[in-house]
């Protein structure tokens, strides 16, 4: 038998445990740390449990404290893949397995716009990337976005801002941030890229030019061509001579000399064109006047609109004569590509040669109309067949070789599950009129299409959670000592939680009081579903013991968040709580320590911090996490047994082993968490860190599922 566990149970994994702190039964989840006693060796921390310890409880009698995760705190994970020129990056297949594989880049975007992350589409064949994708040049309900340097294709997937990505981050992993424009946006089924894997030969179905009548005789199916000259232009240094940065597509482009010092000279205008496209290394031109071609040393090429120059090392011919066979160009793809209309496509039905009128004929209008402003090209059609609904793509052709270069998608369909594409085009010679043999094969969306769940689609299968301790949170945590340990502890019960009652109703609504609750009995707020035990009563106030869940508190009399008892029936709400002797405390943080006060040092010594000290009279032992000299209180964690209080004339005094001082103390309270309770999902040992009341403490944790 063979089985198969896939990458979205891992991530379905991870959505649970995220979805897990809001949903309707949610759970409650703190980032504790623990460990101010020494490691063996802290630059080595041993694994946890190593020991030989029991590691549950051993955790809890190392923890300090704890702050609450909260939805701020948590996020999905991706891989940190940053954007490097040179890189190859993996383009993405629906047939092939792409986790460990840079398929995706993480792009820092200028002037604080934070991290955009871009899906690699198509990688122009395995060429290095050499332009960086930005934000600026697309926006999350674009369907693909291509970069004309390299010829890279990418898809926009999200935006992580710098705060986020400072919060969350780390070398190996970046935040996921949902974006609803791309999920909403998404195609299921698309076909955005058709991959080539072999260019086949003798595609001569091409041409370029411009329309000379956008309708013959006032038939706007017929339209009438006109041959353009052409060129490419290999170009370096492009500078900005104006606002701009680049130049722009379609654009007028002047040629003229330079001077010996290398300054332009603008009073010799040698030649004009049309830019088409460009990018820093290539200007793609058409309309060409004057002596254009003799021009390829000590030349700029100046933008008229964006003022850009660039010097020119090579210009290549790229002129394009009509063919004068009729119906050569029959079946191609009639392409506008810039001008009036530039965008749009139709398969040429007919072509009409007259004389030296040379025409084609188009199934249905154009959408938007083209007029003689329009540049169009003539390439072959690409055929995509499937279960799919409209996907058309054109096949740009290497006019050196007439092999297939690159497929461009003019409409990505939706619907596909499976697809086949093939590329036909005339090749003028007698008796093969079609050349159909490109290797080409059309590469399928994931379910729902790109940028629907970026969770499944970039193996987001870590959790980052990033807690900040804030120096000493307003005094509801120590800032004092070291940890080496940190856990994720869920849903612990907090030990004594003291509620400030109002408005309380006895069984029949008559007016009751703390006292009309029973010891021992259940109450549960109606509202948050927490509850817990009744263990003291006063007028006022009710203790509550291993309390689950968080108590809201109200200023509505009698309506909402209503504490009930499920014995005495008596109910009631909440004016204010603390948990455990903690003013101000909230179920936000908790103080895991025992806190002993009244705390009397009979000795000439002085106890030290992390030392262990013992009752003798009982054998309890615990390690001193704190001393406050001034408030005669010590604070301890790792305590084993019960310690037994002094009364006056009654001393029961315990000792330091390192310092033997010895002292007792009168009152005891905390932890605030019942020991033991909840569930410890997680626990890393680190080097220490050392607390400080004047700064804040980040952790990090990556949890990978």
């Amino acid at each position: 038998m063979t089985k198969l566990i896939t990458t979205n149970f891992q991530t379905h994994n991870a959505k649970q445990f995220v979805e897990s702190l809001d949903e309707t039964a949610n759970s409650i989840y703190y980032v504790t740390v623990g460990k101010h006693t020494p490691f063996p060796s802290d630059n080595t921390p041993p694994e946890p449990g190593a020991s030989g310890e029991d590691t549950h409880y051993q955790i809890y009698r190392d923890m300090i404290y704890g702050k609450q995760i909260t939805t701020s705190d948590i996020k999905h994970m991706i891989d940190n893949n940053p954007w490097t020129t040179g890189t190859v990056y993996t383009q993405y297949e629906h047939t092939v397995d792409l986790r460990n594989k840079k398929f995706f880049a993480v792009v820092e975007e200028t002037g604080g716009g934070g991290y955009s992350v871009f899906k690699c589409l198509f990688n122009n064949g395995g060429s290095p990337s050499t332009d960086k994708p930005t934000i600026d040049e697309t926006s999350p309900d674009d369907d693909v976005y291509i970069t004309t340097g390299d010829k890279y294709q990418w898809k926009f997937m999200f935006t992580i801002p710098s705060g986020t990505y400072t919060k969350f981050s780390t070398s190996e992993k970046v935040p996921y941030v949902s974006q609803s424009n791309v999920s909403g946006n998404a195609v299921a089924g698309s076909i955005d890229v058709v991959d080539v894997k072999a260019g086949g030969s003798r595609y001569f179905s091409v041409a370029n030019g411009v329309v000379k009548v956008a309708a013959v005789n006032g038939n706007n199916r017929i339209i009438e061509l006109e041959s353009l000259t052409g060129a490419n232009l290999a170009i370096s240094v492009t500078e900005s001579l104006g606002a701009n940065s680049s130049f722009n597509s379609p654009e007028k482009v002047r040629l003229f000399e330079k001077y010996a010092n290398g300054d332009v000279n603008t009073a010799n205008n040698l030649a004009n064109a049309i830019i088409l496209e460009a990018n820093t290394t290539f200007l793609r031109v058409s309309e060409i006047a004057g002596d254009f071609f003799n021009n390829t040393s000590n030349v700029y090429a100046v933008g008229t609109d964006s003022n850009n120059y660039a010097t020119i090392s090579s210009i290549t011919a790229s002129t394009s004569s009509l063919s004068a066979n009729t119906d050569f160009y029959k079946g191609s793809t009639f392409y506008v590509a810039a001008g009036a209309g530039a965008g749009q496509s139709k398969t040429i039905s007919e072509y009409i040669v007259t004389g030296s009128a040379r025409r084609v004929l188009i199934p249905t209008t154009f959408t938007t109309a083209i007029d003689s402003t329009s540049i169009f090209e003539i390439t072959p059609r690409v055929v995509i067949s499937g279960d799919g609904q409209d996907a058309e793509g054109r096949a740009i052709i290497n006019t050196s070789t007439f092999a297939v270069d690159t497929i461009e998608m003019t409409q990505r369909g939706y619907g596909y599950s499976f697809a086949t594409a093939q590329v036909l085009g005339n090749t003028g010679i007698t008796g093969q009129l079609s050349a159909e043999n490109a290797n080409v094969v059309p590469i399928i969306s994931p379910k729902g299409g790109h940028g629907s769940d970026p969770i499944n689609e970039l193996y987001a299968d870590t959790v980052g959670i990033s807690v900040d301790f804030v120096n000493s949170e307003n005094n509801q945590i120590p800032a004092v000592n070291d940890f080496r340990q940190v856990t994720i502890l869920k849903d612990p019960l907090y030990a004594n939680v003291v509620v400030t009652i109002a408005n309380t109703l006895t069984t029949g609504g008559s007016a009751g009081q703390g006292t009309s609750f029973q010891d021992g009995e259940v109450i549960t707020q109606t509202t948050s579903g927490a509850h817990g035990i009744v263990q003291g009563r006063s007028s006022g106030t009710v203790t509550v013991a291993n309390v689950y869940g968080q108590f809201l508190t109200t200023t509505d009399a009698n309506t909402t968040h209503r504490l009930v008892g499920a014995s005495s029936n008596t109910s009631t709400s909440i004016a204010s709580f603390k948990t455990n002797e903690r003013s101000g405390s909230s179920f936000t943080t908790f103080d895991q320590r025992t806190r002993l006060s009244g705390f009397v040092n009979a000795s000439s010594l002085d106890f030290q911090i992390d030392e262990k000290i013992t009752q003798d009279t009982t054998d309890t032992t615990a390690f001193i996490h704190s001393i406050n000299s001034s408030a005669q209180s010590i604070t301890l964690t790792n305590k084993r047994g019960n310690f037994n209080e002094s009364e006056a004339g009654s001393e029961v005094y315990f000792r330091g082993a390192n310092s033997e001082a010895q002292g007792y103390h009168t009152s005891e309270n905390g932890p605030d968490i019942t020991p033991h309770t909840g569930e410890v999902i997680y626990v890393e040992n680190i080097t220490p860190i050392t607390r400080d009341d004047a700064q804040t403490e980040r952790v990090k944790l990556m949890i990978k599922f």
